[in-house]
């Protein structure tokens, strides 16, 4: 062990270090010459600003990282949100159609018709939307008188048949 970490152990104080000029040789000299040179220790504030060049690297790759996983975690919760979302709406959608084609079907219509007090047309007349003809005579369901539809434009009813 050297004397420095021997000293303060033992409560005395450290002995005085003497840094030693470094050896300057002269301009003729040889660099096999009896002489040695000495050469300071570079000093460690050099060092400082690599160390916290590093730590800055470092804390900002796992400062990325961090912010990259929660994003992707928050996506990964919007899509199992989203398709929970669209599970539940085609669900819906299958519902509203079978509902629509129970409506729809022939029976479920005149059932609703009869409860409406409606019978089944013997006759119809039609309206020919090209040039405003009507084709067919309409007449009332007990089978009296025959009625027939007027167009609005003529203002004028055609004669009773």
């Amino acid at each position: 062990m050297s004397q420095m970490t021997v000293a303060p152990r033992l409560g005395r104080p450290a002995p005085a270090r003497t840094l030693a000029r470094p050896a300057v040789r002269p301009v003729g000299a040889s660099a096999r010459g009896g002489r040695t040179r000495v050469v300071d220790a570079s000093p460690a504030v050099a060092h400082a600003g690599f160390r916290l060049l590093c730590l800055v690297l470092v804390l900002a790759a796992f400062g990325s990282v961090l912010v990259l996983n929660t994003a992707r975690a928050e996506g990964s919760y919007i899509l199992s949100r989203l398709t929970s979302e669209a599970t539940a709406l085609h669900d819906q959608k299958v519902t509203l159609q079978a509902e629509l084609a129970n409506l729809e079907s022939a029976e479920t219509l005149a059932e609703n018709a009869r409860k409406l007090k409606m019978v089944p047309s013997t006759s119809t007349a039609t309206l020919r939307l090209s040039d405003g003809s009507i084709t067919g005579v309409a007449s009332k369901v007990d089978g009296g008188r025959a009625i027939t539809v007027d167009l609005p434009s003529t203002g004028v009813a055609p004669a009773d048949h």
